[in-house]
C-alpha cells in the first residue's frame, strides 16, 4: 500500500513539474495551431509601468509550458475521433463531408454571413482609388485588369456547417465598381459554381483555404480572355493541359490551425500536354513571398507585372507562359508603388486580390 501511495505522489509531482522543466521560452510559433505564441511580458513597456502585465503573464504560461502541443494534440484526437466533435475556433471550422473552411479570426465568416457589406463612403473611397489607378495606367499607356478570386465558402457554400444568408456580398459590391468604371475585370465564381456540377473532383483543397490548380485555371481561362481584348494583335500560345489526381491525408493549412493531423485531400495538377512548363518560361526567381520573376522563351510576348496575394500562386503555371517577363509581388497596389512600375516598364498590371480581402486591392 505505501509503496502504491509513494507512486502516486511521485506521479503527481512528475505531472507538475514536468511543465516547468520543460518550459519553451524561446518557443514563437505553435505548429500544432498555426499561429504566433503569446510574447513574454515586460515590466516597462514604452516608458511606463505595464499596467497588463499580469493577464500577459497569464497567456505566456498557458502557451509555453512543457507538453502544451501534445496535449492540445491528445484533445483534438479525443475530440474529433471519439466524441467526433465538429472542429472550430477563431481561425477555422469543420465544415460538411470533410471540407474545412478558414474563418481568419471571424473575418471571413463575416464575408460568409454577408455582414461585411460595405458603407457608401467606403464604397465611394474604393471607387474614386480604383478610377485614379486606372488613370494612371492610361496616362502612362500601361494596359491592366483587376482579378477578384473568389473565397473558398462562395463557391462550396453548400459544405459550410450552415447556410449562407441570401443577398449580396461585398465582392459583389466590388465587381458593380468595375462594371460602373468599364474597367476590365475578373471574378470567377459563378463560373465556378457551375464548374464544380461538371467535375468529379473538387476545384479547391477540401483542408486549405485556396483553389486547386483546376479551379485556378477556370478563373485562367477568363484573365487570358480579357487579356487578349487588350492584345488583340498578339500571337499568344494557346496550351493544352492534362490533369492529374492524386490523393493526401496530410495537405493543407486549415488543418493545423484545428490541430488535425489528417484529413483527405484532393491533389490535382495540370501539366502542359506532351510538353514541360519549361518549354514556356522558366523562373529566374521563386521566393513565394519574398517574390517570383518568370521569363517566357518568346520575348515578342509582353511583359506584366503583378501585385497580388496567395490565390496567384495556382496562376503562375498558367499566365507565365504567356508574358516575355513575369514579375509577381506578394503585396498589394500601393501610391508608392508607382515609381517601380515606371522603372520597369510593363506593358500590363494585374491586380489580384482574393475576395476576403478586396476591399483593399487598391489603396493610397
Amino acid at each position: 500500500m505505501k509503496k502504491i501511495q509513494i507512486t502516486f505522489i511521485v506521479i503527481v509531482l512528475l505531472c507538475l513539474f514536468f511543465p516547468i522543466v520543460r518550459f519553451h521560452s524561446k518557443m514563437t510559433v505553435s505548429a500544432v495551431e498555426n499561429r504566433n505564441l503569446a510574447a513574454k511580458p515586460v515590466l516597462i513597456k514604452d516608458g511606463d509601468l505595464n499596467t497588463n502585465i499580469f493577464p500577459e503573464a497569464d497567456l505566456y504560461l498557458q502557451d509555453h509550458f512543457g507538453g502544451r502541443e501534445r496535449l492540445v494534440n491528445i484533445a483534438n484526437f479525443i475530440d474529433y475521433n471519439i466524441f467526433h466533435k465538429m472542429h472550430m475556433n477563431d481561425r477555422a471550422l469543420e465544415g460538411k463531408d470533410g471540407w474545412f473552411f478558414y474563418k481568419e479570426d471571424g473575418n471571413n465568416l463575416l464575408d460568409f454571413q454577408k455582414s461585411n457589406l460595405l458603407n457608401e463612403e467606403q464604397l465611394t473611397n474604393l471607387k474614386n482609388n480604383i478610377a485614379d489607378a486606372a488613370r494612371w495606367c492610361d496616362e502612362n499607356g500601361i494596359k491592366y485588369v483587376f482579378v477578384i478570386g473568389p473565397n473558398k465558402h462562395s463557391v462550396y457554400s453548400e459544405k459550410y456547417p450552415f447556410k449562407r444568408p441570401d443577398g449580396i456580398t461585398r465582392a459583389d459590391q466590388i465587381s458593380k465598381i468595375f462594371s460602373e468604371l468599364k474597367l476590365p475585370y475578373v471574378y470567377s465564381r459563378d463560373k465556378l459554381i457551375s464548374k464544380k456540377s461538371e467535375n468529379d473532383v473538387p476545384l479547391y483543397y477540401e483542408t486549405d483555404t485556396h483553389w486547386n490548380s483546376l479551379g485556378a485555371y477556370y478563373c485562367f481561362e477568363d484573365i487570358f480572355t480579357e487579356i487578349k481584348k487588350l492584345f488583340s494583335d498578339v500571337d499568344f500560345p494557346e496550351i493544352e493541359y492534362e490533369r492529374n489526381v492524386s490523393y493526401s491525408e496530410t495537405a493543407g493549412d486549415i488543418l493545423p490551425m484545428l490541430g488535425i493531423k489528417k484529413s483527405k485531400s484532393t491533389q490535382i495538377s495540370l501539366t502542359p500536354k506532351g510538353k514541360a512548363e519549361s518549354d514556356y518560361f522558366e523562373y529566374i526567381k521563386n521566393e513565394g513571398t519574398n517574390g517570383v520573376v518568370t521569363i517566357g522563351k518568346n520575348q515578342n510576348l509582353p511583359k506584366v507585372i503583378l501585385f497580388r496575394d496567395s490565390f496567384t500562386s495556382a496562376l503562375t503555371p498558367f499566365l507565365s507562359p504567356l508574358f516575355s517577363k513575369a514579375e509577381y509581388n506578394w503585396k498589394q497596389f500601393r501610391e508608392s508603388d508607382k515609381e517601380y512600375v515606371l522603372q520597369n516598364k510593363p506593358d500590363l498590371i494585374i491586380f489580384e486580390s482574393v475576395e476576403r480581402y478586396s476591399a483593399s486591392i487598391i489603396a493610397k
